[in-house]
């Protein structure tokens, strides 16, 4: 029997206000609970503490509190699912039976007592949707397999809670509604793509025979959409067992962090944990660090060969090894313990114990009982063995164990003659003939570095614990990053990202084997790009030569080059003219000096901003950076001084690409002098 789609959606609409009613209630009460659990702990706070009761109040209150928060987090979804319940349908007729089932699917789960109105798009049954066309069909729960055949895909548009239009296919994701979706204006947040997922997108995040995984994924492949949704998937498979605050994810920069936010909170989820790896740095080196948008325009600004080569080799696995090497080697053969007796007072009457650290005894147990771990897993594993001996034969506490252990660490750590991070790495910069800065901040290439020989001798004074790891932008981490992020998180990860993004460096093909066979992590590519016209993205792939790229058939204008006598003129004629309609355009400099130059004089012909707070992005017209913009879309690109000058080397090609790859719908090039050699296929616009 034919479903009446309005009937249909009106019902499942009631359903969703039924049960935001509910909600909103069952909120009311909790918060009524709370206020007045509160309430009664103040006015009794004396008897309740006197009777030893404390520890079950606040443990009361605790409960209530987090019902509330589910609840809070209930009605954010349901206020999603009233505006869009579902996106699509299928029926699915499971081999064996006679009837067919209707399914819907959209971002949560819809049911009454009776029936299944909406199923949520992370269910075992959904991923038919994204998998198979129409026919044979199956999909898994835990080990068991259902066959059968899928005999309707219908994909609806609603918005506001109104059916505007549903058709029917036999595609995965119909191109239509693809086309549609692409082709609106960016947002100020990343879009979320639970409508549009590909098959091969669909397959990174339901991912199940590899917890470790590493996706290359060509600019505009939905590499970091796929690495969010994943994360939302494992959060439904998971459910009770890892929640959102369990899942951290490091991005290039806090423009970034900010501009991904929303991602989860559109899927009814809560946001993730977000961090920079140069957070992460500060945090324990407690030192100010160069950015890496620093870095990068002084290499645009400047290029020298030797700084260069610096980096190249600093981005090798040839330089981890070199430090791993240094530390576990000629560093700690520096250790040098010596027979020394230690006094513990224990009472004020005099009374002493006493333990004696013989030498060789210390000797034995750091190079060879303990050999292989790092330095201070060593000492702490020594001052430990050192303090049962007290423990074992006096009775000590645990918290006199834990004294002579911190003790014992103390006295360990003077067989140490070096025991300064910043004297330590000038003795193994000394050794790779390297130079050290004599700026005031860590160099950012050289943060890895510090880090490294700060856990290795001390550890982290942080804890930055996670149940599942989101690494993005992996081509901007070096080898040494790398072999931090593995010391410190053992959990599963997703790693993303584009080696063809990579500003400062060349990264071969080979380094992605590597750096996956290092993470422990499957390597998949995606050689498919979703983001930018067809018109565009062809011309940003013969930038690097890449020919294995596929493209979704989606036109536009071809890329032109605009010549000017006042450019910042002609920009200002640009975005009158040919960018009325969008939200969001960029104007993409090479180095922070020529926004800042373009800026100064832009901003006197119309209202535009420079991109450098996570709230700028709101703005309609930004002047920005290629460092800046990494990893954002804008509606429409110009990229300023596209002259033979200003781009010539590879450094500049690479900076190019980039900033060619953020526009969806049009790319415009602007220059007073001879354009760039890059740009020789280019259309010319006097």
């Amino acid at each position: 029997m034919e479903i009446n789609e309005k009937e249909h959606l009106e019902k499942t609409i009631d359903i969703v206000n039924k049960k935001i009613k509910e909600n909103i209630t069952k909120l009311e009460n909790t918060q009524g609970k709370l206020k007045q659990g509160i309430s009664e702990l103040s006015e009794n706070f004396y008897e309740t503490s006197k009777e030893g009761g404390l520890g079950n109040a606040f443990s009361s209150l605790l409960g209530i509190e987090n019902l509330q928060n589910e609840f809070s987090k209930s009605l954010k979804r349901l206020s999603l699912q009233k505006n869009t319940p579902y996106f699509a349908r299928i029926d699915f007729k499971l081999k064996g039976k006679q009837k067919t089932q209707n399914i819907y699917i959209g971002i949560g789960t819809i049911s009454d007592e009776q029936k299944l109105y909406v199923a949520d798009w992370r269910a075992p049954i959904s991923s038919m949707y994204y998998d198979y066309n129409l026919g044979p069909a199956e999909f898994n729960i835990d080990s068991d397999v259902y066959q059968g055949d899928i005999t309707l895909k219908r994909q609806y548009k609603i918005e506001d809670g109104k059916l505007l239009s549903y058709f029917d296919t036999d595609l995965t994701i119909n191109d239509e509604i693809l086309q549609e979706v692409l082709s609106h204006n960016a947002s100020v947040k990343m879009k979320q793509i639970v409508s549009t997922i590909q098959k091969e997108q669909n397959k990174i995040v339901r991912q199940e025979t590899n917890d470790n995984i590493l996706v290359q994924g060509i600019a505009g492949s939905g590499k970091t959409s796929i690495a969010l949704h994943r994360a939302a998937y494992l959060l439904y498979k998971h459910r009770g067992q890892i929640k959102s605050s369990d899942i951290l994810i490091i991005s290039p920069n806090n423009v970034f962090s900010s501009y991904i936010c929303e991602v989860l909170p559109q899927l009814g989820e809560d946001n993730l944990i977000e961090t920079t790896f140069a957070q992460i740095a500060r945090a324990e080196l407690k030192s100010p660090i160069q950015s890496r948008e620093s870095m990068l325009d002084e290499i645009a600004s400047n290029p020298k060969q030797e700084e260069l080569n610096e980096i190249s080799y600093k981005s090798s696995y040839e330089y981890l090894d070199s430090l791993l090497r240094f530390l576990k080697g000629p560093f700690l053969e520096t250790f040098s313990p010596q027979n020394l007796s230690y006094v513990v007072r224990e009472d004020l009457e005099g009374n002493v114990d006493t333990i004696d650290f013989p030498a060789e005894q210390t000797k034995e147990l750091f190079f060879k009982t303990f050999k292989g771990l790092d330095l201070y897993e060593r000492i702490n594993k020594i001052a430990w063995q050192y303090a049962m001996v007290f423990t074992e034969e006096r009775h000590y506490t645990k918290e006199q164990n834990k004294g002579l252990r911190d003790r014992f660490k103390k006295i360990l750590y003077k067989f140490l003659p070096i025991r300064d991070i910043d004297k330590i790495f000038e003795i193994f910069m000394a050794r790779e003939n390297l130079k050290v800065s004599k700026r005031s901040a860590i160099d950012y290439m050289d943060k890895g570095t510090y880090l490294a020989i700060k856990y290795f001798l001390y550890g982290f004074d942080h804890d930055f614990s996670a149940k599942y790891l989101i690494i993005d932008e992996m081509q901007d981490f070096t080898p040494v990053d790398i072999y931090l992020f593995k010391k410190l998180w053992t959990c599963p990860c997703i790693v993303v990202g584009d080696v063809n993004q990579c500003i400062e460096k060349n990264v071969s093909d080979e380094y992605l084997q590597i750096t996956a066979d290092f993470l422990g992590c499957k390597l998949i590519e995606l050689n498919k790009t979703y983001r930018s016209t067809k018109q565009i993205a062809k011309f940003a792939s013969s930038l690097i030569g890449q020919s294995n790229i596929e493209y979704v058939n989606r036109n536009g204008d071809e890329p032109c080059i605009y010549l000017a006598v006042n450019q910042e003129q002609t920009i200002s004629e640009i975005i009158e003219n040919e960018c009325k309609k969008f939200d969001h355009i960029a104007i993409i400099c090479k180095c922070n000096k020529e926004a800042e130059g373009v800026y100064k004089k832009l901003s006197k012909l119309i209202t535009c901003t420079m991109l450098t707070q996570p709230e700028d992005y709101n703005n309609r017209v930004l002047v920005t950076t290629c460092a800046t913009a990494k990893g954002i879309e804008f509606d429409a690109v110009i990229i300023p001084n596209a002259d033979s000058e200003n781009y010539k080397n590879t450094i500049d090609k690479n900076i190019l690409y980039v900033s060619s790859t953020r526009a969806l719908h049009k790319l415009f090039f602007t220059c007073e002098k001879e354009p760039s050699h890059m740009l020789k296929n280019i259309e010319v616009v006097k």
